[in-house]
């Protein structure tokens, strides 16, 4: 049975030195540029948008927690692994722009690298450590100029028979509604775009997906990503 994301959505949060955190634990990155790797998850509550099609928890069993308190975290989550990656995610972690100064704290302080994943709508503070690497997944129309000029990578999720023939690209996704499609890269974007088929938890859905994500990837150079955490059966 497919489930309707109804959690609400929330607006711009500023508390110095706190964040509204979800959920912190130690995987593998399954999407993105460190795909494949070991990394320690810092989820963020709260979004500022309500895609139906999510399919991730980021309100329930929310803490407020200090810079230290989630560095503490993750030194523990971690234990003796030698993992050195954190990825920031949500939610919407730019909902929350303290998260540029955590984010600082972790690469300046704590010499991690660091991934944040955003949806684009929100402003990325100027102070963000340009070290961080930015990954833009479109859900709106458009996409905040600051996200334009950072982001390093774009990532689509993409549903069998909602796609732009133009550039084969996603019109919506996750069901979020986008007029007249959404955000695509700014004009002669150097990163990598991904595409990752939507994940409808019905396997002839998923199938029909997966085979548009191979067809536009193979015509316009994009890169297929699969969600391996799924295939994993981690977190």
């Amino acid at each position: 049975m497919k489930i309707i994301n109804t959690q609400e959505p929330e607006k711009l949060v500023r508390e110095r030195g706190i964040l509204d955190v979800h959920s912190i634990f130690h995987t593998i990155q399954g999407e993105g540029p460190f795909c494949g790797q070991p990394a320690v998850f810092v989820r963020l509550a709260g979004c500022n948008l309500q895609c139906p099609g999510c399919d991730t928890n980021y309100t329930s069993n929310r803490k407020k927690m200090s810079h230290c308190d989630i560095w503490q975290e993750i030194v523990r989550v971690t234990g003796e692994a030698k993992t050195n990656l954190v990825v920031i995610t949500g939610g919407e972690p730019f909902r929350q722009p303290e998260v540029a100064n955590f984010i600082n704290y972790l690469i300046d302080m704590k010499g991690y690298r660091v991934q944040v994943e955003t949806n684009g709508t929100m402003p990325i503070p100027r102070e963000l450590n340009y070290n961080c690497v930015v990954v833009c997944s479109p859900k709106a129309a458009k996409i905040h100029p600051s996200v334009s000029a950072r982001a390093d990578a774009f990532k689509y999720v993409m549903k069998s028979g909602n796609v732009n023939e133009e550039d084969g690209l996603p019109l919506q996704a996750l069901d979020h509604r986008a007029t007249p499609f959404i955000a695509r890269p700014p004009v002669h974007f150097k990163g990598k775009i991904y595409l990752q088929p939507m994940d409808e938890q019905d396997d002839d859905a998923n199938k029909a997906n997966a085979q548009a994500v191979v067809k536009y990837a193979m015509k316009h150079n994009y890169i297929v990503q699969l969600q391996i955490h799924k295939y994993l059966g981690v977190e």
